[in-house]
This record gives structure tokens, C-alpha cells and sequence, in this order.
């Protein structure tokens, strides 16, 4: 079984991973249902209609996301990056870092799913 410290370093190592990968440019080609579409054979008396389907390409930077914290959280927050800095024996651990890794895990566990969704319900 691993430590806390051995899977938040896992988990910042995985982050700083994904952060240098660039993806290269994304090919240009069609797939069969991009390509201009006609009918076989028209009916008479009808013009042959050719449709385009429209595709948006997949982003190809990170989207930021904005939190506003209040000052005891904030500073709650930086305590926790010093320790946490300290205990991987790193310079620091930022708040991008963590906050990556909490929407990892939120995506991935559906448990901490359900329990985030009722703190927002609860909140509101």
C-alpha cells in the first residue's frame, strides 16, 4: 500500500507529464461522413444537394478555469502547499499542480463525484 506523500507525487509527476506534452497539429483529413454528400441518383426534376457536415476541431490548449478563494482559505491553501512542498521534498507544489490532480481525481471516482455534487446542493 503506498503513502499519501507517494501518491501525491505520482499524481504531480502525472500532471507535469500531461503539461508537456504539446499535441502535434491535427490532420486535415475528412472522415467519410465530413465528405460532401450527394445522392446517388436524384430524382427528376430535383437538383443534386450536397451537405457539408461542420466539425470543430478539438482544442488544442489548456482552457483556465478561475477560482475565487476567501482569505482564510487562501491562506489555509498556501499552508497546505508548504507542507506538502516540504514533505516531497520539492521547491514548491503550486495550485495548478493540485488543483489538476483534485479534477483528475473528481473525473475518475465517482464516489467523490456524488459527494461533491451534494456539497454544491447543499451550498446553494
Amino acid at each position: 500500500m503506498s503513502t499519501a506523500k507517494d501518491r501525491i507525487r505520482a499524481s504531480v509527476e502525472r500532471a507535469q507529464s500531461a503539461a508537456k506534452e504539446v499535441p502535434g497539429p491535427v490532420a486535415q483529413e475528412r472522415t467519410e461522413s465530413e465528405q460532401l454528400v450527394a445522392p446517388a441518383t436524384p430524382s427528376s426534376g430535383t437538383r443534386p444537394q450536397s451537405r457539408e457536415r461542420s466539425a470543430r476541431p478539438p482544442l488544442q490548449r489548456s482552457v483556465r478555469k478561475n477560482v475565487d478563494l476567501s482569505p482564510d482559505q487562501n491562506d489555509r491553501l498556501g499552508d497546505w502547499q508548504r507542507a506538502a512542498a516540504r514533505d516531497l521534498g520539492v521547491a514548491r507544489v503550486t495550485a495548478q499542480e493540485i488543483l489538476v490532480v483534485l479534477v483528475e481525481r473528481l473525473l475518475a471516482d465517482q464516489d467523490l463525484s456524488n459527494q461533491v455534487r451534494g456539497e454544491v446542493l447543499a451550498r446553494r
